[in-house]
């Protein structure tokens, strides 16, 4: 299995395959593309599957998460999802 970490030279060509990436919510799609351009500088990280699956994870370190937390040296998960054919096949990604 390939795997694809998103960049902000990458980003804009890759789907990242989020729950809201339904045409009729395009603008929630393209808000989520820009937010993670920003977070990309702070050390955020946005893997997936290179297959048309949602097989991804989003992860940051928590001193720059979008929640309010106190855990600095930590990372945060934002999303970790494998659905479909790829679901309980235990690969670590």
């Amino acid at each position: 299995m390939e795997y694809i970490t998103l960049t902000p030279e990458n980003i804009s060509e890759e789907h990242i395959c989020c729950a809201f990436s339904d045409k009729k919510c395009q603008d929630s799609y393209d808000a989520k593309k820009q937010w993670l351009k920003q977070e990309f500088k702070n050390g955020y990280v946005f893997r997936r599957l290179d297959e048309r699956a949602k097989v991804f994870i989003e992860y940051g370190p928590a001193e720059h998460f979008w929640a309010p937390v106190k855990a600095d040296n930590f990372l945060m998960l934002g999303c970790f999802w494998v659905s479909g054919k790829y679901k309980g096949h235990g690969q670590s990604i």
